[in-house]
């Protein structure tokens, strides 16, 4: 689908921008978390895939075998992308 092509280019786009402007402008730590949360927010929104783990044989017996994780899993993606823009940042200089 070109829509989810499009929301991670922006979205990949908006994360190098703000690579630079951190570079440039030495940006503080709080514009650091709420850049690239509000960045990931295109491909968020166009996500339309499934949002179930198919979890572990120890861990079956306890929550079964798949667990549907609905806006778990958008929140987890959402967290992922910070962590990934912020640790390529830091190892980038």
């Amino acid at each position: 689908n070109i829509g989810e092509y499009n929301a991670a280019l922006a979205a990949t786009i908006f994360m190098m921008f703000l690579g630079f402007a951190d570079d440039v402008l030495d940006l503080a730590w709080r514009y650091k978390l709420v850049l690239p949360t509000i960045a990931s927010l295109p491909l968020l929104v166009s996500y339309a895939g499934s949002t179930t783990v198919i979890l572990p044989n120890p861990f079956a017996a306890i929550f079964g075998r798949v667990l549907e994780l609905g806006v778990l899993y958008k929140v987890y993606m959402c967290l992922l992308s910070v962590f990934c823009s912020n640790s390529i940042n830091i190892l980038a200089g």
